[in-house]
């Protein structure tokens, strides 16, 4: 259905350790990622609205339960009428008082509503997996959101010290116009220290707003007001474990979209078996008692005026103009296209895995070369402030190793953030950790 899959994912050398984790999030020792993610699986609204999925969900499969058992109904009628008879054109009156207990019930001859029924109960199983799969992507956004709060901040605070220093810069050049030490190149070097102040400080409120917009969407996650007040984490946490080698395949049976897939096919199979079981007879049982009087209202109850009937049809559907068996190739049709959904999603789950296992591995080593680029880069801004300061080169020289040197912070920044969230999405594609038992059918 979906190719030759692998039985296992390769990634390193290593072994999977015997120890088990309390779940993913701990694999990034804070506590207070912990408690954020804890909250927001509590206060959430978007999750509170699947978990009442699941609940209709059950109420469905208790309805459809309901036409396996037999239907009683009572009541009370009353009737007042009036005559005009003979030449006299008399008056007569009459009055009718009947209580009646009725049953209607229609064999589950085949078993097409025990199909119907667990065809919702299949629904039921589908929707708690969908909840599932609602609580842990909510995790995963907090967790990256989270991150991406920290990294923000971290971005700020470079900037603001990188822009210190070019302001350190265009003082230097305007106290030496100021000064009459200004040669013919000064009004150049002034001219690009101003444009790179400028295009600092166009910087810093660029971070600042997707440092406030990012506080608001995790407060909105964990169901606060979006106050853009969140403290959030202090730093980023470092993951505390490295991918075991040789993952097992079969972890992704426990991932929940594919467990709600798989329900979902079930159930199609079940509405599909009803309805081919409509083309054969049907056998409905129906009976009637009560009391019927046309004197006191009172002898109701007397059981001297007791009527009963009881009685079966037997019903076999001859011509609808094609519904049943249009009914029967929609089903079908349906039952196809959610294979077809559940290969794809598969399909999906392993390219995800795939992606971000291998994903970490260049993310190692991009984290590696920046923190190599970013230590050459500071020595070098270093090396050239000093030079400068001695005369030895000029301004533009200075300007562009502080741009190599923020720049390469910076990029080291971003990049330690996205290995963090891909470790995220590595969780969010195996549905969970490393190594939780896998989920048994």
């Amino acid at each position: 259905m979906v190719g030759d899959l692998p039985s296992r994912w390769t990634a390193g050398s290593a072994t999977i350790p015997s120890d088990a984790v309390s779940g993913w999030v701990d694999d990034f020792g804070s506590k207070k990622l912990t408690a954020l993610v804890r909250e927001a699986a509590l206060k959430n609204f978007d999750l509170s609205a699947t978990l009442s999925r699941v609940l209709q969900a059950e109420e469905r499969a208790r309805i459809a339960g309901a036409d396996r058992l037999p239907s009683f109904t009572t009541g009370v009628r009353t009737t007042r009428s009036q005559n005009l008879r003979g030449a006299a054109f008399q008056t007569v009156r009459a009055n009718n008082f009947n209580f009646n207990f009725d049953l209607s019930w229609e064999v589950d001859l085949w078993g097409t509503v025990k199909n119907l029924r667990d065809a919702e109960l299949d629904q039921v199983t589908a929707e708690a997996n969908l909840h599932e799969a609602a609580r842990l992507s909510l995790a995963g956004n907090v967790a990256k959101t989270a991150f991406e709060i920290v990294e923000s901040r971290q971005q700020i605070a470079l900037i603001r010290s990188n822009l210190s220093s070019l302001r350190t810069n265009l003082d230097i050049l305007n106290s030496k116009l100021e000064a009459g030490d200004a040669d013919d190149r000064t009004a150049l070097e002034i001219s690009l220290s101003r444009a790179d102040v400028a295009r600092a400080e166009s910087n810093l409120l660029v971070e600042q707003r997707q440092y406030d917009a990012a506080k608001r969407v995790l407060e909105t996650l964990a169901g606060r007001y979006p106050s853009g007040k969140i403290e959030g984490l202090s730093s980023l946490p470092r993951v505390k474990r490295k991918i075991p080698g040789g993952l097992p395949s079969e972890l992704l049976q426990r991932r929940p979209d594919l467990l709600a897939a798989e329900a979902r096919v079930d159930a199609a199979l079940k509405r599909l078996a009803a309805s081919r079981k409509s083309l054969l007879p049907a056998i409905a049982i129906t009976g009637n008692a009560g009391t019927a009087t046309t004197d006191d209202f009172g002898d109701l109850f007397n059981i001297q005026n007791l009527v009963w009937s009881i009685g079966q049809n037997l019903t076999r559907p001859v011509y609808q103009g094609g519904r049943i068996k249009a009914n029967i190739r929609l089903n079908d049709e349906e039952k196809d296209a959610l294979v077809a959904s559940y290969a794809e999603t598969a399909l999906t789950a392993f390219r995800e895995v795939e992606t971000a296992l291998a994903a970490e591995k260049y993310l190692i080593g991009q984290v590696a070369a920046l923190e190599r680029a970013s230590t050459e880069a500071k020595r070098s801004e270093g090396l050239s402030r000093s030079q400068y300061e001695q005369g030895l080169v000029d301004i533009i020289t200075l300007l562009e190793s502080q741009r190599r040197s923020f720049d390469s912070q910076s990029a080291l920044l971003a990049a330690r953030l996205e290995f963090l969230r891909n470790r995220v999405d590595l969780y969010l594609a195996l549905g969970g950790d490393f190594d939780h038992a896998i989920v048994e059918k």
